[in-house]
């Protein structure tokens, strides 16, 4: 149930999205023991207008950015999301980003709040719920 969202500078063909798809696809894989089945990657393409960069647009001559966001039924390890944001990071190299510029956030979702097929993660048996993600303190 993973899914990815990546927002990207436009001007990229078909052929690269196939290849930033297939990166960021096995980097939850990898990462987060999620069957390829299951994670879905969605690709903004942003006018380089509409991407700012040091307060200023993007123009011709910025070099491309990348900003993910990751939704996952909670429950994964700090180690597994510090891995997922290293390998996600250097999937979008695919089409030409510094890993180093690529922003990540991962949302973690209780399985009362995420959904696959009219059902909900828990009705699935899937993740963790609400109660688990407080922090007494």
């Amino acid at each position: 149930m993973p899914t990815i969202q990546a927002f990207i500078m436009e001007g990229h063909d078909a052929e690269a999205k196939a290849r930033l798809i297939a990166g960021l696809t096995q980097a939850v894989v990898e990462t987060v023991d999620a069957p390829p089945e299951s994670v879905c990657v969605l690709i903004d393409e942003v006018a380089r207008a509409n991407f700012g960069v040091a307060g200023k647009p993007a123009d011709a001559d910025t070099p491309g950015r990348a900003v993910l966001q990751a939704f996952l039924i909670a429950g994964r390890s700090d180690a597994q999301k510090e891995r997922l944001i290293a390998r996600l990071s250097a999937a979008v190299a695919a089409i030409g980003v510094d890993p180093a510029v690529v922003r990540v956030f991962i949302q973690d979702l209780p399985n009362t709040d995420f959904g696959l097929g009219g059902r909900t993660a828990l009705a699935l048996g899937r993740g963790i719920g609400r109660a688990a993600l407080v922090h007494h303190g």
